[in-house]
């Protein structure tokens, strides 16, 4: 009987999930084959062929300012993410007086970072 239970629960909540309007670029075309860019920071995303049907006017604002959220979103983990491992290549180079990984640590760049300055800079 449990087992019946969470077999029925299981196929309800697939029933009710709705697939996503959209993809972002970052997870390429998963179920979407027209690829889009959103008008205000040209960010790239796939939908559906039924899109442009369904979305239109404020449906269609609301999504790409989703998208665009995503977007920062992600480029604000990728960020944070790369000055993490670029501080503990600086603090590891200096703790074992390493110079050379300190250069490499102090080439090391972060285009997350240069991606979301550039962002909030257009916005600005």
């Amino acid at each position: 009987m449990p087992i019946l239970i969470l077999v029925i629960v299981s196929a309800l909540s697939q029933i009710m999930v709705n697939s996503p309007s959209y993809t972002e670029l970052i997870q390429g075309p998963v179920g979407h084959s027209c690829k889009r860019l959103t008008e205000n920071l040209k960010v790239p995303y796939y939908v559906g062929e039924q899109f442009s049907k369904e979305f239109t006017g404020m449906n269609l604002k609301n999504l790409e300012r989703s998208v665009e959220d995503d977007y920062i979103s992600n480029l604000r983990n990728n960020c944070w993410k790369e000055k993490q491992q670029k501080e503990g290549m600086l603090y590891r180079a200096r703790y074992f007086g390493d110079s050379e990984l300190y250069q490499r640590a102090q080439r090391a760049r972060t285009p997350s970072c240069a991606k979301l300055s550039e962002i909030t800079a257009s916005l600005h």
